[in-house]
């Protein structure tokens, strides 16, 4: 702010009014998204919605495969079932080719939307993988032999053939997919955690899974002398055999025992191969799943120090079970409100790589909310115009900033200077004024009015709860908002109007309600410049323009 203005008995607050010189700016965002053509509406976002459901339906395909392949070993008997999920399954790794094909991709960062580089990436890495594998599916079911009789050339060279479906393993590795789409679900770090020690304990019994198949299958190697037949398995119904080979499976990791013996040299050149990978997993996987566990122990460490000091302190001085229990109740449930109120406040390290537009496009996205019940905030975001949306950005970077305060704790008083607007974003806050009190809500802002004029606090603002607060700097908010002729006008129009209808009130607090005519809300998002037919549908500018407009005079604002 550079002066103030006399209006009607109240000082409105004024923009600045200096500018910078026109200037093109590089992007509307940090990911500058090369994309054009009619085309674009069918380009997924490799972040989005359906992209992260159907990465959770690919791992359920390769789940699929992982455990029904390999169970080929024991001759399953083929139902009805079996041959519906072979078919879904089969399908939906089609479908995964076309949809792969009309996903975006990032390179080095940058979000890469264009058909054409998504088709040409997609060929560089992933599509001779795809398309070998369902060639490969493809013929097996033409192949067929449901006619085959047991124990025929016919049948045996059919089995020969279906054990290279073992190569549809390989779309494990598309598991990675699938375990980040649930990694973003989780928030927290004992979540991230415990999803880490299912996802170990998930890994051993697929392991052991494929060495107990593998196991089997290794008899069919010599039909005269093999293990099956040395313990009379062959009769015996396919659950019992699988079961038996998971027990050897288990066993070769120090785990049970097992009477399975290798008695020919396949047998045991294959218990050596798995006798050497339970050794890697046991200094491996178990060492990871120790990791895990000490890690999920280290988080209620802190939190079972301050109540267990809580108990001796209640104990040593004597204090009624009744009223013992009461505190600790009471505070177990603020500690919990703490902890998740800090977790929004995190120092994030990695977040200072970030180049300064980044920072404020995420900072926005991060307030956007609060910012938005504003109205002159709102009706500029309304505008998609890249300028304003620079200065919304940037505004984020530097006049707002988030704060944890603890039950009780006074916020502000009545009669200090106003310097800053506050916003509740989760707790509970009591405004007491002069007629009272009053809950205040997570959807309004209070002391809104010391933004457009000087203010003072007329009441007092106290914390019922562990509550999380938005605090918007004044002097920071009008100095990003006079960097912009467009914004510094909306501001100045708002204000005006504001101010206009906050006279019309009878009785004034912190907590100023003010209705604006529905021509007046959207009077800044009219004064924006024309968008064309794909800036109304991709919501952007895909280019900057340069503004020719020349700024008033300050005495002309007056």
């Amino acid at each position: 702010p550079t002066g103030k203005q006399q209006a009607g008995g109240t000082n409105t607050r004024r923009m600045s009014v200096e500018f910078a010189a026109p200037q093109t700016t590089v992007a509307s965002t940090a990911e500058v998204e090369k994309s054009h053509g009619g085309f674009n509406r069918c380009v997924l976002h490799p972040g989005g919605l359906f992209r992260t459901v159907w990465n959770l339906m690919v791992a359920l395909c390769v789940l699929h495969d992982l455990v029904l392949i390999p169970l080929s070993a024991f001759d399953l008997v083929e139902t009805t079932l079996l041959s519906v999920l072979q078919w879904l399954v089969l399908l939906s790794w089609n479908c995964d080719l076309v949809v792969s094909l009309l996903t975006g991709f990032y390179d080095n960062g940058t979000l890469v939307m264009v058909p054409t580089q998504i088709w040409i990436h997609y060929a560089k890495t992933w599509m001779i993988f795809d398309l070998s594998l369902i060639t490969l599916d493809w013929t097996l079911v033409a192949l067929g032999g449901a006619g085959a009789e047991r124990d025929s050339d016919q049948w045996q060279t059919l089995r020969l053939l279906r054990s290279l479906r073992l190569v549809r393993m390989l779309r494990m590795i598309k598991l990675r997919r699938a375990h980040e789409a649930f990694q973003e679900m989780l928030h927290s770090q004992a979540s991230s955690l415990y999803f880490g020690l299912v996802s170990s304990l998930g890994y051993l019994l697929v392991l052991n899974h494929f060495i107990a198949c593998g196991w089997f299958a290794v008899s069919h190697l010599d039909s005269q002398v093999n293990w099956v037949l040395e313990l009379g398995l062959d009769s015996q119904s396919v659950a019992y055999q699988y079961l038996t080979c998971m027990n050897w499976a288990f066993a070769q990791l120090g785990v049970g025992s097992s009477s399975a013996k290798p008695v020919n040299s396949l047998e045991m050149g294959f218990c050596i191969l798995i006798a050497f990978r339970s050794l890697m997993t046991s200094a491996t996987l178990i060492s990871t799943v120790s990791n895990l566990m000490a890690g999920l122990s280290k988080i209620k460490e802190d939190e079972n120090t301050e109540f267990r000091l809580l108990r001796c302190y209640l104990k040593q001085n004597d204090i009624p079970q009744p009223l013992s229990q009461k505190v600790t109740q009471f505070l177990q449930h603020q500690y919990s409100l703490r902890q998740e109120a800090r977790s929004a406040d995190m120092e994030v390290p990695v977040l200072t790589l970030l180049s300064k537009q980044l920072q404020g496009e995420l900072q926005f996205a991060r307030y956007h909310k609060a910012l938005c019940q504003l109205q002159v905030v709102h009706d500029l975001d309304q505008m998609r115009d890249l300028q304003v949306l620079q200065v919304m950005q940037r505004m984020s970077r530097t006049a707002i900033s988030n704060t944890v305060v603890a039950s009780k704790d006074v916020i502000f008083l009545a009669g200090a200077e106003a310097k800053a607007a506050y916003f509740t974003q989760s707790g509970s806050l009591t405004y007491f004024h002069d007629d009272g009190q009053q809950t205040v809500d997570c959807n309004s802002w209070i002391a809104e009015v010391c933004i457009w004029t000087p203010w003072v606090y007329m009441g007092d603002l106290v914390a019922e709860d562990v509550s999380r607060l938005a605090i918007l700097d004044v002097d920071e908010f009008c100095e990003t908002l006079g960097a912009s002729w467009m914004t510094q006008n909306a501001a100045r129009r708002y204000a005006e109007d504001f101010l206009e209808n906050m006279r019309k009130q009878t009785t004034w607090t912190d907590i100023v309600k003010v209705n604006f005519d529905e021509d007046d809300s959207v009077e800044a998002e009219n004064a924006a410049e024309p968008l064309g037919f794909w800036t109304r549908l991709f919501g952007r500018r895909l280019a900057p323009r340069l503004r020719t407009v020349v700024p008033k005079e300050p005495e002309e604002l007056s």
